[in-house]
Formats: structure tokens, C-alpha cells, sequence
């Protein structure tokens, strides 16, 4: 455990990142005692699963940060803690892939972002697969790494024989994504839908997808994605192309490697109704 410091000054960006890796690996070990093809679920009022393991990573999550950063707001998927005035806020997604993980299925991540109160943009990302035992990890200005080595985006321009993730309809944002699946396919694109947005999204800045959208509108599926991927060399923004906040809900997400950015915006809008 970290030690309580008085006073923003006293936490270096270093510092910041040691504890969310820290609570990550704790996550993870949460994650993974739940793990199995037998897990209990129930459904939450948005027709979305709910284990046992969401919520005792939220609650480990909500513990940690409000004893070591007092002052600090919380943001998580199932609980949250507002602090008025706070500079900073930690956007939690205790499980992304729940669904998978529900059903057994090794596709899910731990995601922990620290974004400012002024901007509403992160300084700091850590997403954990306990599974695969990779950890992905920016601060800003500082690159982006899986593992301790520095990762970039790909440089691809096309959709030919590439990899794209497609998470949500985006009929509740206005939107359908039956224009973007189409052109993808028509291209050669190989469209994937793993039910976590942050599986799939982490992949752009690992170089090894062009693009991820995600058709939601909650700060916890994309805040981290925002500055690993953009710290990898690539490019987030709303659905329309528009910068939006990541401690609140915005209109839905596009990260891409920046090669391709503008093709998935156009596409996209083809579906706006």
C-alpha cells in the first residue's frame, strides 16, 4: 500500500502510476478467483450483466483511492464517489467484458484512467488482462507500453485485410452501425464484436487494429483508450469527430491509428439518422 501524501505536489505522475498498476494486479487476482464457465449473474436495469466480481472491484477500487487520494473523485462503473471540487477523477471500469467474462470466455479487462476536472481529459491510463498477464499503460507526454515496452500504432491507410472492433448499435446515440458494417465488409475489412469495448480498442494502440468504435456513451468503456491509444501515435474522438470529456457520458468513441480516422467518421455518419 501506498502511504497517504498531504497535498497535490507531493503526488509525481510516477507515483500515480505505481498505485494503479498496484490496484490493477489486485484486481486482476479478483477477476480471475471469479473467473469460470459457472458464474453467477444477475442483470442490472440496463439489460447488462452484473457479477460478483464487478462489484467487489469496484468497492477494492472505491477503498483504495479514498484512502490514499482523499480529495479525488471516483467514477466507477457500479459505485461512484463525487468529491465537489476535486482536480482529479478516477474512471473505473472494474470488468469491461462482462459478458464474456460471465460466460467464461477470456475476453475482459481491468481499466483504471485519472482524468483532470479541468479538461476532462486522462492523464494517466492502466488497463490489466489477467488472463494474458498484459498490462497497458500511459501518462501523458510520456508514450504508451504494453509490458514495459513502448507500443505504437499501426500505419496502415486501408480497410484491406485489416481489423476493426464494432461495440454497440448506436440506435439510443441516433446512430446505426449497419452502414459502417457494410462498407467494412465490402472493403475487406475484418469486422470483430468481442463485447468489450477495451479488449478490442487497446489492440489500436498495440498495432494491432485500425480502428475500434464504439457505439455507448459512458466514460468508463473509453477513458482509458482515449490516452493510451493517442499516446501510441493515434487519434480518439466522439462519433461526429468532436473532442469530448471522459469523466462524464459523451457520444460514443472512434479510435483509430490515425491513418484511417477520417474514413471510419465518414462511414459512421451514413448512419446517423
Amino acid at each position: 500500500m501506498i502511504e497517504k501524501q498531504a497535498g497535490y505536489t507531493a503526488f509525481t505522475m510516477e507515483t500515480y502510476l505505481k498505485f494503479a498498476k498496484e490496484l490493477a494486479v489486485d484486481a486482476g487476482e479478483i477477476a480471475l478467483r471469479y473467473f469460470s464457465f459457472t458464474t453467477e449473474t444477475t442483470w442490472k436495469e440496463d439489460n447488462t450483466p452484473l457479477t460478483k466480481a464487478d462489484t467487489e472491484i469496484n468497492y477494492l477500487v472505491v477503498k483504495r483511492i479514498s484512502e490514499v487520494y482523499p480529495d479525488h473523485s471516483i467514477y466507477g462503473e457500479e459505485k461512484s464517489v463525487i468529491k465537489e471540487g476535486s482536480s482529479y477523477t478516477w474512471v473505473c471500469d472494474p470488468i469491461d467484458g462482462t459478458m464474456p467474462f460471465s460466460l467464461g470466455l477470456p475476453m475482459f479487462t481491468f481499466s483504471l484512467a485519472l482524468v483532470e476536472q479541468e479538461t476532462g481529459q486522462p492523464v494517466l491510463g492502466v488497463v490489466y488482462d489477467p488472463i494474458m498477464k498484459n498490462m497497458y499503460w500511459a501518462t501523458k507526454g510520456g508514450g504508451a507500453y504494453r509490458n514495459g515496452s513502448q507500443i505504437f500504432v499501426s500505419k496502415q491507410d486501408n480497410f484491406l485485410n485489416a481489423y476493426v472492433s464494432a461495440e454497440g448499435s448506436g440506435r439510443h446515440l441516433g446512430f446505426s452501425n449497419l452502414p459502417l458494417l457494410d462498407a467494412l465488409s465490402r472493403e475487406k475489412c475484418k469486422v470483430m464484436k468481442l463485447l468489450s469495448v477495451i479488449y478490442g480498442g487497446v489492440q489500436v494502440a498495440n498495432g494491432k487494429f485500425v480502428g475500434t468504435v464504439f457505439y455507448g456513451e459512458y466514460a468508463h468503456d473509453v477513458a482509458t483508450l482515449k490516452i493510451i491509444t493517442e499516446e501510441a501515435g493515434g487519434k480518439v474522438t466522439d462519433l461526429q469527430g468532436n473532442e469530448r470529456r471522459y469523466d462524464k457520458e459523451g457520444l460514443g468513441c472512434v479510435i483509430s491509428n490515425g491513418y484511417v480516422h477520417d474514413k471510419l467518421l465518414e462511414l459512421i455518419k451514413k448512419g446517423k439518422g
